[in-house]
């Protein structure tokens, strides 16, 4: 029992010591202390019954993983809504002695950061699309002003023309919605909602996006698509993430090959999308360095290096991963990591 005392007493002298909240949980998965009030659940912090960590975290529960998931090492990013506002943390979980340590780093002056980056990424891809967009836009307005012209002209016209007239200036207004809904979206951050979707819509729109870039348009997309891939995040974020590779494969295939992707439920528990190119590959200098921040293989005019790192840090956010490696036949493959949605977000 002396012995129990004093563990329980290093345990505690430790975790207050820490500068951040520390969650100190038994071997049996029990909360015998909370060091530091958590924003949003100040009254765990009061709280001297021994509780569940389940039943008083269900949140930093639900993430962590393992068959006796608070003895696991790991750590995991959380986003949490409040009542004034959204907080980010980083969850780290650590054994110490019998029990285990739940860090919990609050992260949002970092995410601000991140933010930031990421606007400015978008912003530059977007000025990359000019030329697409603009040959884009001018179809769609050209038939619109030619059926325009034609309808306000004294010429006979024949039976049935207004009609015919006005459902293609319908369907030309809304491939222009469609164009103007896609960049202000891609272009969009900071509402940051977070959502269940499926990983596909977030690749599908990512490609009619890199579509709008005048190079792509002589690469051809193999798709094997997985409906039930459902993932719990930003999707707006998720299809930053694909952007950015997919503009990195056509940057690599000079604007002309192919680009295959794979979207496959791995073990019950994950999400991988293969991402394969027919380019030359990547160099062994190169690869691994390109998530590194400001790294880039592509002319200055091209790129700021930001696009990969960005990814990285998006997926991290997520809990998930990116790899990249070199295709036994020829080009490049990136492997996108993701948790799979299982009604727990």
């Amino acid at each position: 029992m002396q012995s129990i005392i004093v563990e329980q007493e290093l345990l505690f002298s430790f975790a207050d010591g820490l500068p951040w909240p520390v969650i100190v949980i038994s071997g049996d998965g029990h909360v015998i202390r909370v060091t530091r009030d958590i924003p949003g659940l100040e009254d765990a912090h009061q709280t001297n019954e021994r509780s569940n960590l389940a039943a008083l975290f269900p949140e930093y529960f639900s993430i962590l993983r393992g068959s006796v998931r608070w003895l696991v090492p790991q750590e995991a990013e959380l986003t949490r809504q409040l009542t004034n506002g959204i907080v980010h943390e980083r969850i780290i979980l650590c054994r110490v002695l019998t029990g285990a340590f739940l860090i919990i780093q609050d992260q949002t002056w970092l995410r601000t950061l991140e933010i930031s980056n990421v606007q400015t990424a978008r912003l530059a891809a977007l000025g990359f699309m000019v030329a697409g967009v603009c040959h884009e836009v001018s179809n769609p307005l050209t038939s619109i002003y030619s059926i325009v012209q034609i309808l306000r002209s004294d010429e006979k016209k024949e039976s049935g023309f207004l009609d015919k007239g006005l459902k293609s200036i319908a369907t030309n207004v809304t491939r222009l919605l469609g164009i103007s809904r896609r960049l202000l979206n891609f272009g969009r951050v900071g509402d940051e909602q977070r959502s269940t979707f499926p990983v596909d819509e977030a690749i599908k729109e990512a490609f009619v996006i890199i579509r709008q870039d005048a190079g792509a348009q002589d690469v051809s997309l193999e798709f094997e698509p997985d409906p039930d891939a459902v993932i719990f995040g930003s999707i707006n974020q998720m299809q930053q993430v694909f952007v950015n590779i997919f503009d990195n494969a056509i940057q690599a295939m000079r604007g002309v090959g192919k680009l295959s992707v794979k979207t496959l439920r791995s073990d019950g528990e994950r999400i991988t999308v293969w991402i394969c190119d027919t380019g030359p590959g990547i160099s062994e200098e190169a690869l691994p360095r390109l998530f590194e921040p400001f790294f880039t293989t592509k002319q200055t005019s091209r790129g700021s290096g930001l696009g990969l790192t960005i990814s990285h840090e998006i997926l991290r956010e997520h809990n998930g991963l990116i790899e990249a490696k070199n295709n036994a036949d020829a080009g490049a493959c990136f492997c996108v990591d993701l948790p799979l949605y299982k009604g727990n977000p």
